[in-house]
């Protein structure tokens, strides 16, 4: 019975790799797909199709590279980067003294004392900045960053030592982790999104009409995230196979040695 209870587990996650899989190949077609625009060139489209359509406009997906900027960027939490978007962690690890029970050699229960490793996320704060996205065809264009697969630079994963001793339940802060991920201002960055109008001005968003789009904005070049997507891809299929042959072994196991 444990044997097909682990197959059907494994056959489980290799459906999850699976899904994965095909999400992976799909970013990797789609962003080789579209080609490159330029912002200005987009700028241009909307104001001669969009001023009549009372912000309305919803055009086409578009794939941009350029720099973020903001006159107003925020300062990341950790590091005092300036940033258009950061996620900073802080993460208390502790040792805490628990009393157990085990069985000897001799096979009388005894009481043992053992130290325990933890974690605590004792904050985790996200924070992002409209920004607007421009290249060298002169032209800006504004990014909404919401919903947005995002790929960011770690600029701490510090772990600071500090000797606190629990006196109600027996633990000992050893210190704190401090992990920052940041979209840095003026980084160069790729973009995979659809052009909408927003609150009266042309924003690259989250698809609504092509909903098999992943929208993107990425620290990564074009090429790296094709790569990246590629091998990625990979990995989940080979993982995928793996687990549903082994699943499907145990499960043939299990029947056949409760028969």
């Amino acid at each position: 019975m444990e044997f097909a209870i682990g197959g059907i587990v494994l056959l489980v996650i290799a459906v999850v790799l699976f899904f994965y899989n095909g999400k992976m190949r799909k970013r990797a077609l789609n962003i080789k797909y579209y080609e490159t625009s330029r912002v200005a060139d987009v700028l241009d489209i909307y104001q001669q199709l969009g001023e009549n359509l009372n912000g309305q406009y919803k055009g086409g997906i578009v794939e941009l590279v350029g720099q973020g900027v903001t006159n107003n960027p925020l300062t990341a939490e950790h590091s005092g980067k300036p940033a258009l978007y950061y996620r900073a962690k802080k993460i208390r690890e502790y040792e805490k003294r628990e009393t157990v029970r085990e069985t000897d050699i001799n096979g009388k229960l005894v009481e043992k004392e053992v130290i325990k490793k933890g974690t605590e996320t004792v904050s985790d704060n996200t924070r992002y900045v409209p920004f607007y996205l421009q290249d060298d065809s002169g032209g800006q264009i504004k990014i909404n960053i919401k919903g947005a697969t995002k790929h960011t630079v770690r600029t701490m994963n510090t772990f600071k030592s500090r000797s606190e001793i629990g006196s109600i339940d027996n633990t000992t802060t050893k210190g704190y982790r401090y992990i920052e991920d940041i979209i840095p201002l003026n980084a160069r960055l790729y973009v995979l999104g659809q052009a909408v109008e927003d609150s009266g001005e042309l924003t690259i968003a989250k698809p609504s009409r092509d909903k098999d789009v992943e929208y993107i904005v990425s620290t990564k070049s074009e090429q790296e995230l094709i790569k990246g997507a590629e091998d990625a891809s990979v990995g989940y299929m080979i993982g995928a196979i793996f687990l549903t042959v082994t699943g499907i072994v145990l499960i043939i196991v299990g029947a056949t040695s409760g028969a």
